[in-house]
C-alpha cells in the first residue's frame, strides 16, 4: 500500500530524489507472533477500509501468522543486487502473499511463487536463503533502522526529519520530501 504511494511521489519527483531500499524485520525471529490476533486483525480491517483496491484479506483469529519476515527480506536483498529492475514486482508479490493470500513468506515454496510472479529465477530464492552475508546485512540494516527510531513498515527516513512509519497518505510523503528537497 505505502510502497505504491512512495512510488507515486517518486515518479512525480523524477530525478530530484532517489530512494534506497533497506531491510526492516517485522518478525526477525521465528514464531514471534504465532497467530493472527485481535491487534493484527483490527489493523488489517483498517487497511482494507482505507485501500479496498488492494484486496486485503481479513484473517480469522488464531489463523497462523507468517513465521518470520527474514526469508522474504533475504530474497528481496538478493534480487536488489542481482536483478534490481524486478524488485518492485517482487515486493508486490510478497505483499499479495502476506496480505491477500495470507501465506507464510518464510516458506520456501511461497517465496518461489513470489519469485515466479516477479519474473525472477526461482534459484535466486535458494541462493538468498543460503547466503549468510545477506543475513548479516539484513540484521545490520534492521539494527540501524531501530537506532533511527523506525518501528515498523513501511518507513521513510529523511535527513533532519523524524522517520515516517506506517501506511500514511501520499500527501504525507510528498510534503516531507518537498521539505527535504527545499533544504538541499
Amino acid at each position: 500500500m505505502a510502497t505504491g504511494r512512495r512510488r507515486t511521489v517518486a515518479r512525480e519527483l523524477g530525478d530530484r530524489a532517489t530512494f534506497s531500499r533497506r531491510t526492516f524485520l517485522l518478525l526477525p525471529g521465528v514464531g514471534q507472533r504465532p497467530v493472527h490476533d485481535d491487534y493484527v486483525i483490527a489493523h488489517r480491517r483498517a487497511a482494507a477500509q482505507q485501500a479496498p483496491e488492494l484486496g486485503f484479506a481479513i484473517p480469522r483469529r488464531g489463523q497462523p501468522y507468517p513465521r518470520s519476515s527474514l526469508p522474504a527480506q533475504l530474497v528481496a536483498q538478493r534480487v536488489q543486487a542481482t536483478d534490481p529492475q524486478r524488485v518492485e514486482a517482487l515486493e508486490d508479490a510478497l505483499f499479495r502473499s502476506v496480505f491477500v493470500d495470507l501465506a507464510d513468506v518464510a516458506d520456501r515454496e511461497v517465496l518461489r511463487g513470489c519469485a515466479r510472479a516477479a519474473g525472477v529465477d526461482e534459484d535466486e530464492v535458494d541462493a538468498a536463503l543460503g547466503d549468510e552475508a545477506l543475513v548479516d546485512q539484513a540484521l545490520r540494516e534492521h539494527e540501524a533502522a531501530l537506532d533511527h527510531g523506525i518501528s515498523g513498515i513501511p518507513a521513510l527516513l529523511l535527513p533532519g526529519q523524524p522517520p515516517i512509519v506506517g501506511a500514511v497518505p501520499t500527501e504525507t510523503y510528498r510534503a516531507a520530501l518537498t521539505r527535504a528537497l527545499a533544504v538541499d
